[in-house]
């Protein structure tokens, strides 16, 4: 993965490491980093301070950071060139780079500091799956008025991408009203209980199709214990607070690539408590469980969190990501 070719002729700030880059800004002049800026929304406390600190000085002491700080120059990268011809106008890109490297995401601005919109493009197999899914979330969301469609979607080296629109609105924290607001919306007519729900079938198939056979004895069990009646729902499969932004309008979810049309309600306020506490509250085990317990309403929820922690497991799987935590709260969970 290189910033070379997707950059524009411009000067890039790389952050929070020249070495290991989570984003690489356009920072030519105060108003082109400001924008740049607002593709970076880091969560931790260290990096929140780095921006707030690279911030401030290339958006008010531009001159002086640019002989502080590691800027590089780049050239125009051939997908630039490509995006430049199709939307008829020089543009001025910035990127992010996704935690796990499967895809990039460029912003998009005009040399006079107006942001035109946002392209998600594939890095390898993986990216090309979730981009592929994300597109396919998006047209069926958007026909529904739930989400805004894409404005457009083309191919270059036969990889497909799309570009959204700029959404201005700030990311963070979001109350518990609104989120039940979001997810309301999500929700599918119709109601199943979990031997039968579409959901836990399609993750079955899963856990047999990435070799995890050793959980399905677990789910099976979890199946044959259930009372309950779950509605599927359209689950956006990453609701998180970095991938909910709140504008003019209201509060939109974004970041759809792990959307499941089949989905189970629940999963996604697990999902949002659940990344929560791990990451921001840096809770694990009984901790988390009872964080997670508190927040969501269901009589089932040790189910509910078991059978959310093995999904965990087959994205981590299937993403050659590590899932020793999720071991762990499993092991937690049946001790419960």
């Amino acid at each position: 993965m290189n910033a070379t070719d997707f950059s524009s002729s411009n000067r890039y700030l790389f952050l929070p490491t020249a070495n290991n880059p989570r984003v690489a800004l356009a920072v030519d002049h105060a108003k082109i980093a400001q924008n740049a800026f607002k593709l970076y929304n880091p969560f931790s406390p260290k990096a929140q301070m780095l921006k707030k600190v690279s911030a401030t000085a290339f958006t008010h002491f531009n001159g002086v950071a640019k002989s502080v700080w590691n800027v590089q120059q780049k050239e125009k990268s051939g997908f630039v060139a490509y995006l430049e011809e199709k939307l008829n106008k020089p543009l001025v890109a910035s990127l992010y780079f996704a935690t796990i490297h499967d895809k990039v995401v460029l912003q998009l601005q005009t040399p006079q500091a107006q942001i035109v919109g946002y392209v998600k493009y594939p890095l390898n197999e993986v990216g090309l799956q979730h981009v592929e899914n994300e597109k396919r979330a998006i047209e069926l969301l958007s026909s529904r008025g739930i989400v805004s469609s894409y404005l457009i979607a083309d191919t270059f080296e036969g990889k497909p991408f799309f570009m959204l629109e700029a959404l201005e609105g700030e990311v963070g924290m979001v109350e518990r009203d609104v989120l039940d607001e979001i997810v309301s919306k999500f929700k599918r007519d119709g109601a199943y209980r979990l031997a039968v729900h579409p959901r836990v079938a399609a993750l079955k198939q899963s856990l047999q199709a990435n070799e995890l056979l050793e959980y399905l004895p677990l789910v099976e069990k979890i199946c044959q214990s259930s009372t309950q009646k779950y509605a599927p729902a359209y689950e956006h499969g990453d609701f998180t607070p970095w991938n909910i932004v709140k504008v003019d309008e209201g509060y939109i979810p974004f970041d759809l690539e792990h959307f499941v049309e089949e989905g189970l309600e629940h999963f996604d306020l697990i999902k949002y408590y659940y990344q929560t506490g791990k990451l921001l509250e840096k809770k694990s085990g009984e901790e988390l469980l009872n964080y997670i317990s508190e927040q969501i309403e269901a009589k089932e929820i040790n189910a509910l969190l078991t059978l959310f922690v093995v999904k965990e497991i087959v994205r981590n799987r299937e993403e050659n990501e590590p899932y020793d935590f999720e071991v762990a709260m499993l092991e937690t969970l049946e001790k419960r």
